[in-house]
């Protein structure tokens, strides 16, 4: 492919690392530390199991393996939010 004009190019001026101004410092705040209770963890539980298991059974209706797959894996990480 030809130009119809001439380009110019010109290289990209760089600044070095100790000229360039120093990086904005993180803010550190604390994080509140959320521990539910064993019927909330439960309850977090079951409800996974649930999706899960409605999933599954829609996958083994073949025709809607295209919605029970991702719900099955939902359901599945719904159930993995208890691990550290």
């Amino acid at each position: 492919m030809l130009t119809e004009e001439r380009v110019i190019t010109r290289p990209i001026e760089q600044t070095r690392l100790a000229e360039a101004d120093p990086p904005a410092p993180f803010r550190q705040e604390a994080r509140q530390e959320f521990s539910p209770s064993l019927v909330g963890r439960l309850l977090v539980v079951a409800v996974g199991f649930g999706l899960a298991l409605t999933g599954w059974m829609l996958m083994m209706t073949v025709f809607l393996v295209f919605i029970g797959l991702p719900l099955f894996f939902f359901g599945l990480a719904v159930m993995q939010t208890q691990e550290r």
